[in-house]
């Protein structure tokens, strides 16, 4: 007796596994399924954004090239433009075809813009020449030196002074004092830096302001105030304006 129940209780536990195994494989089938879904809807989307991507990103044909090319090299500018010829639409780097374009001698900033489907238009803005430099250079409105061509120097240059090594400050300076003074109609002839940190300017007509080698700013800001309270009126009668005292200044008239 003892052991034919255990001959049954084995049977059904046979049929209640086979049961479970079966439901269990079906679940596995469906749980597959559903995991490559994502797959297929993702794969779908990617080619209809390719699909997309390749109709958008048509060959460029046109190159518009915009500007007043007066000393920049045209040959140069239009060889690296030309190099975006043929390139996608969406896919050229427009940074790096306008970094290579600005690196050019005497292009101050440029500018591209796309129509679609194949056109970039450049527009670039060339520098200025802003003065001489030690009267052997010229000084560009970027604070670049290049090499003095008589021939396209326009007249009444500012003229700037200073160690070759310290351009960059003394245009700096240049800047920060030309704006206060364009606001009060007068007009900077020259700028210097010597060899011992002092400061001068020349304002018109033919007006030495000198500034000294400490406090600049300070002293610099104090002019302003005196021009603006007394000096305005009898401006044309001074033949320099000494700022380098602690407080106060000098000025000495025109004989």
């Amino acid at each position: 007796m003892i052991k034919l129940s255990v001959l049954k209780k084995t049977k059904k536990n046979k049929k209640k596994q086979t049961r479970f195994n079966f439901f269990s494989t079906s679940r596995r089938e469906n749980k597959n399924q559903h995991a490559y879904r994502p797959f297929f809807l993702i794969l779908i989307t990617a080619l209809i954004f390719s699909f997309i991507f390749v109709s958008l990103n048509q060959p460029i044909s046109v190159i518009n090239i915009e500007g007043d090319f007066k000393r920049i090299s045209l040959k140069a500018f239009q060889s690296i433009a030309l190099e975006i010829k043929n390139e996608g639409f969406l896919s050229f780097k427009q940074a790096l075809v306008r970094q290579k374009l600005e690196h050019l001698d005497w292009v101050q900033s440029v500018q591209l813009t796309k129509e679609w489907p194949d056109t970039v238009n450049i527009n670039v803005i060339e520098d200025d020449v802003v003065g001489i430099w030690n009267n052997e250079l010229l000084l560009n409105s970027s604070g670049s030196l290049y090499a003095l061509d008589k021939r396209v120097i326009p007249g009444e240059l500012i003229q700037f002074f200073g160690p070759k090594e310290l351009v960059d400050q003394v245009y700096k300076q240049f800047k920060l004092y030309n704006n206060e003074l364009i606001a009060r109609g007068i007009l900077i002839e020259k700028i210097g830096l010597d060899l011992r940190g002092s400061w001068s300017l020349t304002v018109r007509p033919g007006i030495e302001i000198k500034l000294g080698d400490q406090n600049t700013d300070e002293r610099f800001n104090r002019f302003l105030m005196i021009w603006d309270k007394s000096l305005l009126e009898n401006f044309e009668l001074i033949s320099y304006i000494d700022l380098r005292y602690a407080e106060g200044f000098v000025i000495k008239r025109k004989n």
